[in-house]
């Protein structure tokens, strides 16, 4: 006979004892686990993207404290475009899922039918959208801003549009209407504007919905759709608000499209801020995402620099300028992606780490991908595993090469950038699946990888505060960690903490940079290197 669940009269070691002697079958192991899920995490645990039922297309938007426009818009598109309710489905993802308006989204969404809630943190701003076209699994996805509503029938002509051109790489817009609808914007003239790359203006032949269509330099990012396969992606680096104008058109047309205007896919966009913008948007982060762009894609950055002199103080420009250069030129841009676990409740450690992180030339919101760490009071190493865990998953999804993974309490050493510089070179055109910054040696010496002066083979190596995943591993780490917090702590019962299992359990190609280049403050006494705490 199973024994009784009550909340109150087992604790967590107790259940966690039982769990390893039931079967994992039995209808108290469920309830069990359900129990020790609430038990062992405070707050919110990782959720991952929502597995969506591919339609025809996906609405998808990026929302940041809007729920007025949120809701105004699915609604707007489910009382008057009834006709393609059965084609489409809607992915919203709350890029501030911690505040007011995150649960009011959240539960309208549940509502809707074939509406998808995502709560994402990683990163914060625009360059957010890339999002819905990986997660999304409908042929075309249509971007819009959370405050954006179309005329009757303009969704149906959209969904024709696409079965007459199901191949189609291009990017297909449409004039945004003003509030009066008397007028019409077809495009953005490339010129600078008001801390942006794009100035609205009209063609003439916008203003008849039934004219054919026709090709544009740029237009604003309210609304668009794309063929999800033919998606050009995003800057991995892009933060905060702003830079994606002209940029995604000019990605589009090297991948072989078109940026077209189609005269009946028009559109109102609610500029009105009366309670202010709820979003950080910081011009020295929009610059950046300027530098970035122009680098990528060949152009000269003068112009951009020039302009944000208007708008900024010169000193300020010229700090922004240097520091892009010494990101973009230093060893962490390796990286596709840098990550911080960092506990909600530590905002302090966070803003403590931001001085380590401009050393090593990380400088701006975009640079590093803070993390909200899993809380597991009962047990950090649950929570700490579930963290990275949550990363490699995220860093699947998303198609990243590699992730560099850090703790909130990392310190590096005086010649960090240096000495990384010289272990990634090294590491280049070789095959690695994690690769440690630092750890911990307990005594040891690790050989050198054959041909190698700055890339050692650990054995027995120990804690996580600065380690590199490739893309190689990804599969077999998410297999092998469990998503569940239940099911992460019985996992911990053997292998005690996620670096211990790295340590002496996993099988893969494994390398430690010499000299380490971070540390942590407690690991002091055994480092053989200086670094400052």
């Amino acid at each position: 006979m199973e024994a009784p669940l009550n909340e109150t009269s087992w604790s967590t070691d107790g259940l966690i004892g039982v769990l390893k002697q039931v079967a994992r079958s039995s209808p108290f192991y469920e309830r069990a686990t359900r129990m020790l899920d609430r038990r062992l995490v405070v707050g919110a645990a990782p959720v991952p993207p929502p597995a969506m039922e591919p339609r025809r297309l996906t609405i998808g938007m990026c929302t940041y404290d809007d729920f007025d426009g949120v809701y105004f818009s699915l609604q707007a598109i489910r009382l008057y475009h009834p006709e393609v309710l059965e084609h489409v489905n809607f992915l919203v993802i709350d890029n501030h899922p911690t505040g007011v308006h995150a649960e009011p989204v959240a539960r309208l969404c549940a509502q809707l039918p074939e509406c998808h809630y995502f709560p994402y943190r990683s990163m914060v701003g625009t360059a957010t959208r890339d999002l819905l076209f990986r997660i999304s699994t409908s042929d075309f996805v249509l971007c819009m801003d959370s405050h954006v509503m179309f005329p009757p029938g303009v969704l149906a002509r959209l969904l024709a549009y696409i079965d007459e051109h199901p191949d189609t790489n291009d990017l297909l817009q449409g004039p945004l209407v003003n509030d009066s609808g008397t007028s019409v914007s077809s495009h953005f003239e490339p010129t600078w504007s008001d801390a942006m790359w794009g100035r609205w203006s009209t063609d003439e032949r916008a203003r008849d919905p039934e004219g054919p269509p026709f090709e544009v330099p740029m237009q604003g990012l309210g609304v668009f759709a794309c063929r999800r396969e033919a998606w050009p992606g995003l800057n991995r680096k892009l933060g905060g608000f702003g830079g994606e104008e002209g940029y995604v058109h000019e990605r589009v047309r090297r991948a072989g499209g078109r940026t077209l205007c189609l005269p009946f896919f028009r559109w109102l966009h609610r500029f009105g801020r009366p309670a202010g913008v709820p979003y950080p948007n910081v011009l020295r982060e929009r610059l950046r995402n300027y530098l970035l762009i122009a680098h990528e894609l060949g152009d000269d950055p003068g112009p951009a620099v020039e302009h944000f002199r208007t708008r900024m103080p010169p000193e300020d420009v010229d700090e922004v300028v240097e520091a892009v250069r010494v990101e973009r030129s230093g060893p962490f841009a390796f990286f596709d992606a840098i990550y911080c676990i960092n506990l909600d409740r530590q905002a302090d450690r966070w803003q403590a780490l931001q001085e380590q992180l401009a050393r090593v030339g990380l400088c701006f919101s975009g640079s590093v991908r803070r993390v909200p760490a899993v809380e597991t009071p009962d047990n950090h190493h649950v929570g700490c595993a579930l963290s990275h865990r949550a990363i490699l998953e995220e860093a699947r999804w998303q198609g990243l090469r590699n992730v560099l993974v850090l703790e909130d309490d990392v310190r590096f050493s005086p010649t960090a950038v240096a000495d990384l510089a010289a272990s990634l070179h090294e590491l280049q055109d070789r095959a690695w699946d994690l690769l440690y910054l630092g750890g911990h040696r307990w005594g040891q010496t690790y050989p050198l990888l054959p041909g190698c002066r700055h890339l050692e083979i650990p054995r027995g190596l120990t804690c996580t505060h600065a380690i590199a995943y490739n893309h190689t591993v990804y599969n077999r780490l998410l297999e092998e960690l469990p998503a569940r917090p239940s099911e992460m702590a019985l996992w911990l019962e053997t292998y005690k903490g996620i670096d211990q299992f790295y340590a002496y359990r996993f099988q893969a190609e494994v390398l430690l940079v010499r000299p380490a280049v971070a540390t942590q403050p407690g690991m002091a006494p055994h480092e053989t290197g200086e670094f400052t705490l």
